[in-house]
């Protein structure tokens, strides 16, 4: 298993995967699971036709990669037996869902990938976690550790093998949780979306946060490609307690697995739309716990957007992918962060300040000015997502367009939101200030009746 050092930087990290030293033995798809197709190789490397350079290739192993794993085989019809096993004991009859999912699986994880554009050379690499965040993760963590609570899977599922090792989630969402919620979710989003934007050159959409879950000793998660939209993905590895490295096994755009291990801190970002991902390996340990961040692509740093409202950009037009992608999605490509008004009740006012578009927010607002103190479904007005956005034009329009300066939502008021997701911007804070701005603490934290 292959082993990288750990750089400090993104730029520094693509420079050594753009030339990886070489492993013991090189294999690809269906050696160590079947990732293409089933079942995985049987072409063992002591076999005399791989021992022997001129040997005849026994018709039922040709065209079958070498496998110098070992019977990895029997380990897969294991694996899906057991699922089949679970299901359909105490009379369920459900067993026959793992196969269905199986099959899935692997034709996503063929035809998916060969229908992607990608964006960086190799498809993955490893760095630090920013410091501040994963400070934050620590913390919660350690915070909430004992509060893990059971993963459920659907019927069927066979990306791990819960029903032998189930996995446990500590939610940095659930506010229940010491620390939970909103903030510490956003600043997760902000500091994965500008480390990915540098690794990929791309701007990126936010698409799903996942975690903090936790795999148990014996886990093994499926190789597999991410359902569309997630694209851009990251994963931080939180803490882990293992008597040996449980690497993440990923095949490169070159077509070659390698095992990226982890520690604590650790980040890979990640193609997770057409690099096969997974841990194939049984957890040998007590436990590992890790974050999962996706995004998708939205433009060229600084081009021209690449949303039609078609096909995505990451999709090639005329792959095997783009028929199957159509029938699910018969009305076109929409960001899947795009709110949409009847779904959120968000306006287009609250969409242009949380992206910073001063000249077409202003324009909005001359045509539409009743729509300055919307709020959406969760209590927020334009004004506030201005405030996450941290764009002071917009800010400074939004004020003088009437937008309420002391508007309180679940998570405050606006100057509460900007010294939580700006505590350094001075400017920031003096002009919410210059408007009468109030320091209101979300309805949670203690803000009396008569204050809110």
């Amino acid at each position: 298993m292959q082993q990288f050092d750990r750089p400090s930087s993104v730029k520094a990290q693509q420079t050594n995967h753009n030339k990886p030293s070489s492993p013991a033995f090189e294999y690809g798809v269906d050696v160590s699971f079947p990732m293409h197709h089933a079942p995985v190789s049987t072409n063992y490397a002591w076999l005399p036709h791989n021992q022997q350079p001129n040997a005849d290739i026994p018709d039922e192993y040709k065209d079958m990669p070498v496998q110098p794993l070992g019977d990895m085989q029997s380990k897969y019809e294991n694996y899906i037996q057991g699922c089949v096993d679970y299901y359909n004991k105490d009379g369920k009859n459900k067993g026959e869902r793992c196969i269905t999912t199986e099959r899935d699986r692997l034709a996503m994880s063929l035809r998916q990938p060969q229908s992607m554009y990608n964006y960086t050379q190799m498809g993955y690499t490893k760095i630090r976690a920013p410091d501040h965040v994963f400070r934050l993760l620590k913390e919660f963590w350690e915070k909430n550790k004992h509060r893990e609570t059971l993963e459920r899977w659907a019927v069927g599922n066979v990306y791990t093998n819960h029903w032998e090792s189930p996995s446990y989630m500590v939610s940095v969402e659930n506010e229940a949780l010491d620390g939970g919620g909103y903030v510490l979710k956003q600043h997760i989003w902000n500091a994965a979306r500008d480390t990915i934007e540098e690794w990929t050159g791309y701007k990126q959409a936010e698409c799903s946060l996942y975690g903090i879950r936790v795999y148990k000793e014996g886990a093994i998660l499926a190789p597999h490609v991410d359902r569309l939209p997630l694209v851009s993905s990251a994963i931080i590895n939180v803490d882990q307690d293992v008597d040996e490295p449980w690497p993440l096994e990923v095949i490169g755009h070159d077509g070659i697995a390698r095992n990226v291990t982890m520690e604590p801190g650790d980040l890979v970002l990640y193609e997770s739309h057409s690099i096969l991902h997974g841990r194939p390996f049984p957890l040998k340990g007590r436990f590992m716990a890790n974050v999962f961040i996706h995004f998708e692509p939205t433009q060229k740093i600084g081009g021209e957007s690449e949303y039609t409202g078609d096909l995505p950009p990451y999709l090639i037009p005329g792959s095997p992918e783009e028929a199957r992608w159509r029938s699910s999605n018969p009305h076109g490509h929409k960001l899947l962060n795009q709110q949409q008004p009847g779904t959120t009740g968000s306006t287009k006012a609250h969409m242009l300040a949380a992206r910073g578009q001063y000249e077409d927010l202003r324009q909005f607002l001359n045509e539409n000015p009743d729509s300055i103190n919307a709020r959406d479904k969760n209590d927020w007005m334009p004004l506030h997502e201005g405030i996450r956005k941290g764009d002071l034009d917009c800010i400074e329009l939004l004020l003088d367009r009437g937008a309420e300066v002391n508007a309180v939502t679940p998570h405050g008021s606006p100057l509460y939101m900007a010294q939580t997701f700006h505590a350094g911007n001075k400017a920031l804070q003096q002009l919410l200030e210059s408007r009468g701005a109030k320091l209101y603490p979300p309805p949670s934290k203690g803000a009396s009746e008569g204050e809110l």
